[in-house]
């Protein structure tokens, strides 16, 4: 069952509590040893060897069965996104720790209630694991509280038993320790929480962010760059891929007649038809205001691009509840590419496409051999035109004007040509769609102005 978000935020501040509680044991556990260690050595040369090493043994068979639990989890697979499962997980810790806690209690019988010569070294050892169980078990209070307390709680006892002023002063001392660990462990606790809530909404909030910026809001299809990124996907996939550039016919008129509204309830209408008609496994995006890119690996299963786009045509050409009035259809430009690459697939799709638009309504074109020489005559023109600017390699040819009447010269009509060195002639119009394309139209016009002017001066 799906959580909703508080709960999948908790499910998540609990995992790194998880986390850094058995991080935190793989450090201490260790240190628990030397020190209990220590206390063995102690005791065996004063004499109480026996006692000491069975509590040694009881105090580091209850640590190896904590570092047991922590790095069996680390490898364990289970929902860990359910509250429950990962409580119950922290529940197990807790109830070690407690464990431990009761066993380093065993001390104060070790020294007959903190009355031998060793009892100063036991207790400052006990005040140090104490302290160390509330830092490395910070994330999780109820764990570093269940250490401490038995032992701490037991041996302000034994203090009080004594009955002189000094056991007394002790024991409070002990007590007031207890009570600043607990506390510096409920704000340890707090803090990281605190800590690890912030990192999650941040991450969840860049999450959202990331996937808004992939996304259309309207269709709820990809936009541009999470088609980019879905494509990107494909960088090492063997081709051919199959991108179609669809073009939605009459939709201005929707706008205009109906309103933006209805333009836009009809997108999302029209988004839902192509996806009805997209292949198992394909990709398709919003990339303009009604231009779609539909992108898909061609497998043997795959439909043919061919009946694909008479399909997409004809589902789309069907008519639309509350725009009867308008008819919309669609022109497909159609690009097979060996290996992904969006600009490039783009760009040979939007020449289909436009091919296809000249044969009229509700077509499509495959970018063929043809097209293929199209483009790189176009892509030649433009990329040579600035430099046949400033060689003067373009000129303008004068046709004079007459009267038929008088035989008289009225004016002069500038004709621009220019001889490419590989495409020959080329037309006036072809060379100012590609000083548009290219943002050097003002530049074209200018140097041709001069010429004519040059001309009327010589005249």
């Amino acid at each position: 069952m799906a959580l909703n978000k508080e709960d999948a935020l908790d499910a998540r501040i609990l995992q790194d509590q998880l986390a850094d509680l058995r991080a935190g044991l793989f450090v201490s556990m260790p240190i628990s040893t030397i020190l209990s260690g220590l206390i063995l050595m102690v005791q065996a040369l004063s004499g109480g060897g026996f006692a000491a090493a069975v509590w040694f043994l009881i105090v580091n068979a209850i640590n190896v069965a904590r570092l047991a639990l922590a790095h069996y989890q680390l490898n364990e697979t289970g929902p860990k996104d359910d509250l429950k499962w990962i409580s119950q997980r922290l529940r197990w810790f807790a109830i070690l720790a407690l464990l431990a806690g009761f066993a380093w209690s065993f001390p104060a019988v070790l020294t007959a209630g903190y009355t031998t010569p060793q009892s100063a070294l036991h207790l400052i050892i006990l005040a140090g694991i104490s302290a160390g169980a509330v830092t490395y078990g910070s994330s999780y209070s109820a764990a570093a509280i269940s250490f401490i307390t038995p032992p701490l709680l037991i041996t302000a006892g034994w203090l009080l038993t004594k009955g002189n002023l000094e056991d007394y002063i002790l024991a409070f001392a002990v007590l007031l320790f207890e009570g600043g660990l607990v506390r510096s462990s409920l704000v340890g606790q707090a803090r990281f929480r605190e800590a690890s809530r912030l990192r999650h909404e941040a991450e969840r909030l860049a999450a959202v962010m990331e996937r808004n910026s992939k996304e259309d809001h309207l269709t709820g299809l990809l936009n541009r760059r999470g088609l980019e990124h879905a494509i990107g996907q494909y960088e090492n996939t063997d081709g051919p891929f199959v991108a179609m550039l669809i073009d939605l016919d009459g939709f201005k008129s929707v706008n205009d007649t109906y309103g933006h509204r209805t333009g836009d309830e009809l997108l999302v209408m029209i988004s839902r038809r192509i996806e009805q008609e997209a292949p198992a496994g394909s990709t398709l995006a919003r990339i303009g205001g009604d231009e779609f890119v539909l992108f898909f690996p061609s497998l043997r299963n795959s439909p043919s691009p061919s009946i694909l786009a008479s399909n997409i045509i004809a589902k789309l050409a069907r008519p639309y509840p509350g725009v009867a009035s308008v008819r919309i259809g669609a022109s497909l430009g159609i690009y097979l590419a060996e290996s992904p690459g969006l600009t490039e697939m783009l760009l040979r799709a939007d020449i289909a496409l436009y091919t296809a638009k000249r044969r009229g309504r509700n077509e499509f074109c495959l970018f063929d051999a043809e097209l293929d020489r199209e483009l790189h005559r176009r892509q030649s023109i433009e990329r040579d035109l600035h430099s046949a600017i400033k060689t003067r390699s373009l000129s303008s040819w004068f046709q004079p004007i007459v009267r038929l009447d008088t035989g008289g010269l009225v004016a002069f009509e500038a004709l621009l040509r220019w001889t490419h060195p590989i495409h020959s002639a080329i037309s006036p119009p072809e060379i100012i769609t590609a000083a548009r394309e290219t943002g050097m139209l003002q530049l074209l016009t200018h140097t041709v102005s001069g010429t004519v002017v040059l001309l009327s001066t010589a005249c």
